[in-house]
């Protein structure tokens, strides 16, 4: 193994390689092959800085009280911390970290709870599906540990959305379903998030 060091100021074991693997992704995930781990972690960084920034700006308006505001305020962190750490990964390995992008959520998002709780619901299983698309694409194992460390807790969120949007059973499915990257920059692009 590599020697792994924590970034970002020890997010719960968000360590990565310094070195990456020889490993060839599989064939069956086509548009994420070629792109490089730089690429893919900065890809996901500007999905967790759209989530991150939707939870932020969710708690901000005052939507939510008592423990549906407490939900909704440890996901912002979660998601935050998310963006530190990839962050911090993408400097770490000399590759440079995108900007944040310039963010837009539909109008009435922030001042309906239902509008919102429903965005949330459509969020999370597209990060959870790019994490689990991407997971094959990329070269270093370390990245991957790390990688579907922050897919168990996006899944983890999309079950405490479902529990706030009265879904029953919450976790009401066995397997989460894979996006392909084309899909996820689809379902990304109408709120200003691009790769690249």
């Amino acid at each position: 193994m590599g020697h792994c060091r924590d970034l970002g100021g020890g997010h719960r074991g968000f360590g990565v390689a310094t070195r990456f693997a020889d490993a060839q992704a599989p064939p069956n995930y086509p548009t994420y092959q070629g792109l490089g781990d730089a690429a893919i972690l900065g890809f996901a960084l500007q999905l967790e800085r759209l989530e991150g920034t939707f939870y932020a700006q969710g708690v901000d308006a005052g939507l939510f009280s008592g423990p549906a505001l407490a939900q909704i305020a440890e996901i912002r962190d979660h998601e935050m911390a998310h963006v530190d750490a990839l962050s911090s990964t993408l400097a770490s390995l000399g590759a440079p970290v995108p900007p944040p992008p310039s963010l837009t959520y539909p109008p009435g998002t922030f001042s309906d709870p239902g509008a919102f709780l429903q965005l949330a619901a459509t969020f999370e299983p597209v990060g959870i599906g790019a994490y689990g698309g991407a997971a094959a694409a990329l070269e270093s194992k370390d990245l991957l540990a790390a990688a579907l460390s922050i897919h168990n807790v996006e899944c983890q969120h999309r079950v405490a959305i479902n529990i706030l949007n009265g879904v029953l059973p919450p976790n009401n499915l066995a397997f989460e379903p894979t996006l392909p990257f084309g899909a996820v920059v689809e379902a990304v692009a109408p709120f200003g998030v691009t790769p690249g």
